[in-house]
């Protein structure tokens, strides 16, 4: 993909390529809020948010380069938390329509990378170097697409009007140790309040609140320029509209558990009223919802808290609402507790309901592969593809399924294949390990692994990956030429990498 690159378990396919989480990586403040105070006044350790370099006083302007490394950074550390959402179905979805909205957008030659976070609470936020999460409560929450399409073209929107850049460029005057702690803060605040209000306390070197309220100034402009996003990408331009007035309503009600959305984006009564007038100009669209989102927000309904309950709010979807979306919650719900024959039956009567989808064949491949079927799996995949043979999720199935139906070389030809057009697929590099392995070729398997390590930004352990390699040595010349060139390339990035943050201390 151009924009929105597949960030799943892919690792992303952004070169240099991220991935992860912030929100997670800002769960650390919570815990540990001396280490942050720390962090601020004299330099991050190595457990909380590290920040590159941004560079000498005379050019403190964040330049792209600049967001992106920082970026990268923070997808990082997200990607070691925990609550980054390894789903490459949500992946391919959420970059599939964020590259539609990313394309309307002042910027559409800029790339966008969205991944989901497991999280129930609704929120989505945008990072430095166009990385943007999306939780799940936030999928399964909004009512049709456009909703959805909103809140993400109102989060693009504070990447193209350069919000984060233009606070930082504000603080010239301020030292490197301040705008480190004012990125912090800024960071937090998009991720959660009370991780940012420890940011505040914490920090000695300026009043980091005044630039939150700063940072507050720019949701209006967001919603501006999202809403203009949303309606050139074909979206009906009132999702946004009522998405934000029912958000506003829930916030009235239950003020004291507000959603996450209104903490981190405060929805005044005069944003809410520009947006009406802005509204009030366009005229009304009708949009229809496409079958992959109801699918996808079905998914995440059925993962969702306890299985059995999700269970049971399938069960009662079904009976009152037989949709294929439902049918196929609830064939995803079975699949989740175990019962396997109820997944099956369930998934027949959403296929029986519905055109022909993507998710419906790659359903069909997880079943038989969770049922031990893995010849079956890979011969449901490999059809598919041959219906669809650019989506990744499928292809990742099928190189499972063949793995495990011991057809090692067949999985191994089929990612040598893949790889000439997915050329930074992370996911597709650690499967290749696993074929090497398999095949019992570990010196190959090692250097795969260490590819795969490395377009995750985890340098270190790419290293050690191919130390590994190295002192096993039983390779052909060629192969052990690949990993001592990589070792000596890989050795140069884990050096400036130390030198950026010794230069920060």
């Amino acid at each position: 993909m151009k924009v929105a690159l597949q960030m799943s378990h892919k690792i992303s396919t952004r070169e240099p390529e991220r991935e992860a989480k912030y929100h997670i990586a800002m769960q650390k403040f919570r815990s540990h809020a001396l280490a942050l105070s720390l962090a601020l006044q004299i330099s991050l350790p190595t457990h909380a948010l590290e920040l590159p370099d941004l560079g000498e006083a005379s050019r403190l302007t964040l330049s792209e380069a600049h967001e992106d490394r920082i970026g990268r950074e923070i997808m990082r550390q997200i990607r070691d938390s925990g609550e980054y959402l390894d789903d490459p179905v949500l992946v391919e979805y959420l970059n599939g329509l964020g590259e539609r909205l990313a394309a309307a957008s002042s910027e559409p030659g800029r790339l966008f990378e969205l991944f989901p976070v497991q999280d129930a609470s609704i929120n989505a936020f945008a990072l430095p170097g166009g990385y943007i999460g999306v939780h799940t409560g936030l999928i399964a929450a909004a009512r049709n697409e456009s909703e959805l399409a909103g809140v993400l073209a109102h989060e693009i929107s504070h990447v193209t009007q350069k919000h984060i850049a233009r606070i930082v460029d504000a603080q010239k005057s301020s030292g490197l140790a301040s705008l480190v702690g004012l990125a912090i803060a800024i960071l937090a605040a998009r991720s959660s309040p009370e991780a940012a209000q420890a940011a505040i306390i914490t920090t000695q070197a300026m009043s980091i609140q005044n630039q939150l309220d700063f940072t507050r100034e720019h949701e209006r402009e967001a919603d501006r320029a999202g809403l203009q996003i949303l309606s050139a990408a074909g979206f009906s331009p009132q999702g946004m509209g009522t998405f934000f007035e029912r958000l506003q309503a829930q916030g009235r009600l239950y003020e004291n558990n507000a959603p996450a959305y209104l903490r981190t984006h405060p929805l005044t009564f005069e944003r809410i009223a520009d947006i009406q007038n802005r509204l009030a100009s366009l005229p009304y669209r009708q949009f229809s919802d496409s079958l992959e989102f109801a699918l996808v927000r079905a998914r995440v309904q059925a993962a969702a808290g306890e299985a059995r309950d999700a269970l049971h709010e399938f069960e009662a979807k079904v009976r009152d609402q037989p949709t294929a979306a439902a049918w196929y919650g609830l064939s995803q719900a079975n699949l989740r507790v175990g019962e396997m024959d109820q997944a099956a039956r369930a998934l027949d009567a959403a296929i029986s309901l519905s055109a022909p989808s993507t998710l419906f064949d790659l359903a069909r491949a997880e079943l038989a592969l969770a049922r031990g079927q893995a010849a079956l799996a890979a011969q449901f995949s490999g059809a598919a593809l041959g219906k669809n043979s650019t989506y990744r999720p499928l292809a990742y199935v099928h190189v499972k399924a063949l793995l495990r139906d011991d057809k090692a070389q067949q999985a191994l030809d089929f990612l040598n294949q893949r790889q000439r057009i997915w050329v930074s697929d992370a996911t597709l590099f650690a499967l290749k390990a696993q074929a090497h392995q398999a095949l019992g070729q570990r010196a190959e398997s090692f250097l795969a692994q260490a590819e795969a390590y490395a377009l995750a930004d985890r340098t270190g352990a790419a290293i050690e990956q191919l130390q590994m390699a190295q002192r096993l040595g039983k390779a052909d010349f060629y192969t052990l030429s690949i990993i001592d060139a990589r070792m000596r390339e890989l050795r140069e990035r884990q050096q400036e990498e130390t030198q950026r943050r010794q230069a920060k201390q």
